[in-house]
């Protein structure tokens, strides 16, 4: 099960180095971008542009479709939004759902932000 899972680990990094130049310049493609937008609630603003130009460049790992539901994965962003990264296509991934929602052995949202803090840029 390990095994597996290290796997697939090892093939969403390797599709996440997939040359930047593809990407839009219409797209901020930093991965530090400072404290993150919020709305009015408080939660943390997200991008429909950024989602839909990152699926149209890396389909569902399981569906190959570019819309749609794609089971057992979600888009991640490597360096979370909390934790000033930016939400732009080469900072999202996709991750299997037992890793991304913490339903399984492995919890990343958790211990990244323990990992990574927003500190001030300059």
């Amino acid at each position: 099960m390990i095994f597996r899972v290290l796997l697939v680990i090892a093939v969403v990094c390797f599709l996440s180095g997939i040359s930047s130049t593809a990407f839009s310049t219409e797209i901020d493609e930093t991965r530090y971008c400072g404290e993150p937008k919020r709305d009015a609630s408080g939660a943390i603003y997200r991008s429909y542009r950024v989602y839909s130009a990152f699926r149209k460049l890396y389909p569902c790992p399981s569906t190959g479709l570019t819309s749609g539901a794609c089971p057992g994965w979600q888009v991640d962003h490597v360096l979370p939004l909390a934790s000033c990264g930016c939400d732009s296509v080469s900072n999202a991934q996709w991750l299997p759902v037992q890793i991304k929602t913490c339903a399984g052995e492995y919890c990343k949202d958790r211990w990244e932000r323990s990992v990574y803090q927003c500190k001030e840029t300059q």
